[in-house]
């Protein structure tokens, strides 16, 4: 199966879920969302086998320590996520959202994503794949952290930078009628590859975890 856009269809079940956000429901209607959703975000997959293996994440939200509705109300398709940067799309009635890069790093992660930040050529590096990115208009993630992480001066040149806890870029499309054409996967195609230079560079300089996700203060 070729990618050829979310039907109609997709984004009518999505409606249509966000009005019955019960697992009976889905049961019942689960047939509609593998052909609607599934199908096509799996064919979307394989197209971009280029930017690393496909993840397609499960429908059920995990409210064993987090209430809410027992359905996820989007379809999320992660490529390349090997532990240290990757791909991301997302199809919901907020519209298709393109993303790359590190969205939750662990601790030495993140040290290692700051450490980089000073020897001048990675810190360059880092600035012309930001550029290409933004080129696409993807939009860099805003600062988390109000002041300077800790043992970083409040001078420091990089202090912007220095300042987020993640790093990604990412844009956020309507849901026009291009949605439902192969135009859909072109245009997936282009933006994921002005971002592949900052995926790259977070493979390059900060790698995979080696140790358990922790909350960076």
């Amino acid at each position: 199966m070729r990618f050829a856009g979310f039907p109609r269809e997709a984004i009518e079940f999505l409606r249509e879920l966000e009005a019955n956000n019960d697992r009976e429901w889905f049961k019942a209607n689960r047939a509609r969302y593998e052909e609607a959703l599934v199908a096509p975000a799996r064919a979307l997959g394989e197209e971009l086998s280029e930017f690393g293996r496909a993840h397609l994440f499960r429908p059920w939200n995990d409210t064993r320590f987090r209430p809410g509705p027992p359905l996820k109300e989007h379809i999320g398709l992660a490529l390349g996520y090997e532990g240290s940067g990757g791909f991301y799309v997302e199809l919901s009635l907020d519209g298709l959202l393109l993303a790359a890069g590190l969205h939750n790093p662990t601790r030495d992660q993140l040290e290692r994503l700051r450490g980089a930040l000073e020897p001048p050529r990675s810190a360059r590096a880092l600035d012309a794949a930001l550029r290409s990115a933004q080129a696409a208009r993807l939009e860099l993630n805003q600062p988390e952290l109000v002041r300077a992480p800790r043992g970083y001066p409040a001078t420091h040149p990089r202090l912007e930078m220095l300042r987020r806890k993640r790093l990604t870029v990412a844009r956020r499309h309507e849901l026009a009628g291009r949605l439902h054409t192969a135009a859909a996967g072109r245009r997936i195609r282009e933006e994921l590859a002005a971002a592949a230079p900052l995926v790259r560079w977070l493979r390059e300089h900060v790698g995979p975890a080696q140790h358990a996700p922790a909350r960076e203060s």
